[in-house]
């Protein structure tokens, strides 16, 4: 499993690592995993990274499920268990009521900003709960292109998430190892890897700021050569 896959992800997603320091010996580390293809690469980089590494760390693994309309089917929670079984990532799947309170709320905030709010929640307990010292969420460097932009053209700020963030009430650090990887390698190691990847069930996904951000990028990533890799010098100074 893995063959073929480019070796460039392994090296920005080691380069992360050692920049912002975010792995240390005796980590334990709580995967969140949505289902999608960026959560689902991130899981099996990093238990490919682990055994290979100088230093000894766990993984676990868990799922949010919103419940109501979007609850994941049985399906796709086994498709995703068994290949983190295959991988050797213990997995947890937390119920909770997202999908009926966004929906309620719809209308008095943005629905993405909301359950993105609500998710979060869920998982630093989870990880709590589960004595994790650290949670890996799958963003990647378009993620970070995108909010970037979507601060700037809706904010009017220069703000964007952090490779690595702590979390004082929770005593737990937030990290993103993949923030170095393009969306574009993402795609095509997972569609090798065969990945059981998981459509979102969320009934407001497409229509989007964010989704409109992405069409941004890639139209510009034609036109200008090694548009990514720049982006990526970008943060690497605001990230100092």
């Amino acid at each position: 499993m893995g063959k073929g896959i480019n070796r460039r992800i392994f090296g920005v997603i080691g380069s992360a690592i050692s920049d912002y320091e975010l792995i240390q010996d005796g980590d334990r580390i709580l995967l969140g995993i949505s289902g999608g293809k960026d959560s689902l690469f991130m899981a099996w980089a990093l238990a490919d990274i682990r055994r290979r590494a100088p230093v000894e760390f766990s993984l676990e693994a868990v799922t949010i499920d919103p419940g109501g309309p979007w609850k994941f089917d049985e399906v796709a929670i086994d498709s995703i268990h068994r290949f983190l079984s295959v991988i050797g990532v213990p997995y947890h799947v937390v119920t909770s009521n997202i999908a009926r309170v966004v929906i309620r709320g719809h209308g008095r905030k943005t629905p993405c900003s909301l359950c993105a709010n609500l998710r979060r929640g869920y998982l630093h307990q989870a990880a709590n709960d589960l004595g994790m010292s650290k949670v890996a969420l799958g963003h990647h460097l378009d993620d970070a292109i995108e909010t970037l932009l979507l601060n700037m053209f809706y904010q009017g700020n220069l703000r964007c998430f952090q490779p690595k963030t702590y979390l004082s009430r929770r005593n737990i650090e937030v990290i993103r190892p993949m923030v170095y990887v393009e969306e574009p390698w993402i795609a095509k190691a997972s569609s090798k890897l065969g990945l059981p990847v998981t459509p979102p069930t969320c009934g407001f996904s497409g229509n989007t700021s964010r989704q409109h951000m992405k069409g941004l990028v890639s139209g510009l990533s034609e036109n200008i050569p090694g548009l990514r890799r720049q982006m990526r010098n970008v943060f690497k100074s605001l990230w100092r």
